[in-house]
């Protein structure tokens, strides 16, 4: 239904088209009556005042009976007049003198039938001489002139006419100019704020009052709507950054900065979809510091977080960038390795962690710190099948590493069957 509604342009324009016309009409009708009659009236009064003219005139001709003087009169006064024909007439009805218009083209014998038809071009008027009536004068005037005047006259109307439609069309312009287009201005405005989010846009100052006043409502209401997009956008950058904060601080560990024991359940399961289809390897270490309690009895807990955040540091140090380093809690640590060349690849990145974490541990109060690492490595599909068995054949082999203290162990189903009991919880 919106594609038939007419714009408001279109409306504005209908309407005054329709009373420009209305008015153009109604002056047109009102000067063309109002210049008709009155030259009706003035044709009536002047063809009475000629025959008067010409009965004082020839009064004396029709009391003597005079034809030459009679006719001179008469040719005169109707020559001088443009009087289509006239006579004078004697009280007996015989003619005294007559005259007749001879010239007619046939434009004029159209405009002598126009005549005829719209003026009254007859007139009469008595000779009277000491009170007894001795002719009459017979007039005819000539409709063309008449027509021809009254043809001037609408050629005047018309002119009006067409003036106040120019004008008509100068007011409607106008009036796009002061109404339309500032209201299109407005609709512009709100259809980017509506669909393009743009509440910077502002209505500029109209002619119009009331357009003006709508336009600065409007400009207030885009003011207080971009204020509240920025404050709501300021508290979406907020609560966007806790969110990740929160989401970091759920996956990973507050002290290192490593993943968490949760994450690093999800990145060997996706390791083990991925490359245990493809026919890879996939290898799990787990990492567990031997003197941190140690270190946290003598030296206070400050120390043992030191102790952490470098062994972090030197287990990360080993691998490439696709490997994992992950806490799994307390002085546990746990790394992913995925794919895997070899065994023996695995047993050698091992040693090189438990080498790198064997070295003292500077630190600005206490010296030197003394660490080491008991490691368990356990792969996939070797010694294990899927995501729990692996993570608790790597935990099995890492208790039995701290038996001995220090050293890198390998899983081994004769020595670390019994050991189910230790795999990870989620």
């Amino acid at each position: 239904m919106s594609g038939t509604r007419p714009s408001l342009l279109q409306t504005l324009r209908r309407a005054h088209v329709r009373l420009g016309l209305a008015a153009v009409a109604s002056a047109g009708v009102v000067l063309t009556l109002l210049s008709f009659l009155t030259l009706r009236t003035h044709v009536e009064t002047n063809l009475r005042l000629v025959a008067r003219s010409v009965a004082w005139s020839a009064e004396a001709a029709t009391v003597f009976d005079d034809v030459s003087a009679a006719h001179e009169v008469l040719t005169m006064i109707a020559s001088q007049e443009g009087l289509r024909s006239a006579a004078i007439v004697r009280s007996d009805g015989t003619r005294l003198a007559s005259y007749e218009h001879e010239s007619e083209s046939a434009l004029d014998a159209v405009l002598l039938r126009a005549g005829a038809v719209l003026f009254p071009l007859q007139a009469q008027a008595p000779i009277v001489h000491q009170g007894k009536r001795h002719g009459e004068v017979q007039l005819r005037g000539n409709g063309g002139v008449y027509v021809l005047f009254l043809a001037r006259v609408l050629a005047a109307v018309a002119l009006c006419t067409t003036l106040i439609g120019w004008l008509v069309g100068r007011l409607s312009r106008r009036i796009t100019r002061d109404i339309v287009r500032p209201l299109k201005k407005l609709a512009s405005l709100t259809r980017g704020a509506r669909t393009a989010r743009a509440f910077n846009l502002r209505a500029g100052p109209a002619a119009v009052a009331e357009i003006h006043e709508l336009g600065e409502d409007i400009n207030a209401l885009m003011a207080e709507i971009q204020s509240r997009e920025a404050e709501l956008e300021a508290r979406h950058d907020k609560l966007r950054t806790a969110n990740a904060s929160l989401s970091f601080l759920a996956f990973h560990d507050s002290l290192t900065g490593l993943p968490n024991r949760a994450r690093f359940r999800e990145r060997v399961e996706q390791a083990l979809r991925v490359h245990g289809h493809a026919g890879d390897r996939v290898a799990v270490l787990y990492v567990d510091c031997d003197n941190f309690k140690s270190v946290n009895d003598r030296l206070g807990h400050a120390a043992g977080d030191v102790l952490l955040v470098e062994m972090a540091l030197r287990i990360r140090a080993q691998l490439r960038e696709d490997g994992v380093v992950a806490r799994l809690g307390g002085d546990e640590f746990a790394v992913l390795l995925a794919p895997i060349a070899s065994v023996d690849f695995t047993l050698k990145i091992a040693r090189r962690i438990g080498d790198a974490i064997r070295n003292p541990v500077p630190h600005p109060v206490h010296g030197d710190i003394e660490s080491s690492a008991s490691i368990g490595v356990a792969v996939f599909p070797d010694h294990a099948g899927d995501l729990n068995q692996l993570l608790a054949a790597a935990d099995a082999a890492m208790y039995r590493a701290k038996e001995r203290r220090g050293h890198v162990e390998l899983f081994d189903p004769e020595l670390d069957g019994g050991s189910s009991m230790f795999a990870v919880g989620p």
